[in-house]
């Protein structure tokens, strides 16, 4: 069987697969679902510091897990294709020509409504951006940082404001504030794309 383009957006089939796995096949309480999962990614992929797999990978499974028990090395190489993909489709979309973002986030209905609800997407981020905190200040402590973190704030944060909870309490305001996010994030990506680029050039000319 042919391997698929490791740079293949996930079909709708695979994303599910995926999301099916994490939430039923991983034996740990705090495990990442499909929407933090793609949350943490967007911050390791648009974030100031480039980080191996190695170091991100036991976060999705949980503390203290670094490769959760599988039936089969057949199906541990599936689903880390799965993970991988989605990861390099995630940077690809960011570097692309016509850099773009698609989210994954989870759904509610509400009063006979259906509203984008970013807050597992948020706490993904969040959780990547942990990976390398020190390395975001720059960033975050500029105005314009400030506005791009504020609606990842809103909804992946406990205590991020004093107007918090009423400007997330309703399905409706919490998809206002979601759908904010792609702008956020693409802009944070522009932000640090020549720190990026420079920390690639120097490491280029030192052979590494």
């Amino acid at each position: 069987m042919k391997n698929p383009d490791p740079f293949a957006p996930l079909t709708e089939t695979e994303l599910s697969e995926l999301d099916h796995f994490l939430a039923f096949d991983v034996d740990s309480d705090e495990v990442m679902m499909i929407d933090m999962l793609d949350g943490f990614l967007h911050a390791i992929a648009a974030g100031p510091t480039t980080i191996h797999p190695k170091q991100w990978l036991p976060k999705v499974w949980g503390p203290g897990t670094f490769m959760p028990p599988m039936e089969s090395i057949n199906r541990l190489n599936q689903v880390m294709s799965l993970i991988m993909r989605h990861d390099n489709r995630i940077i690809a979309g960011l570097e692309s020509e016509q850099p773009e973002m698609t989210a994954v986030w989870s759904i509610q209905e509400y009063r006979g409504k259906t509203y984008d609800q970013g807050e597992g997407w948020a706490y993904g981020f969040l959780e990547g951006m942990r990976l390398c905190w020190d390395d975001w200040k720059p960033m975050l402590d500029t105005a314009e940082g400030k506005a791009w973190f504020r609606p990842i704030g809103l909804l992946g944060e406990d205590d991020f404001s004093s107007d918090q909870n009423e400007l997330t309490k309703t399905p409706a305001h919490r998809a206002k504030i979601t759908d904010q996010i792609p702008e956020a994030v693409m802009a944070m990506h522009f932000y640090w794309l020549p720190y990026r680029l420079a920390v690639h050039e120097r490491q280029g000319a030192k052979g590494l």
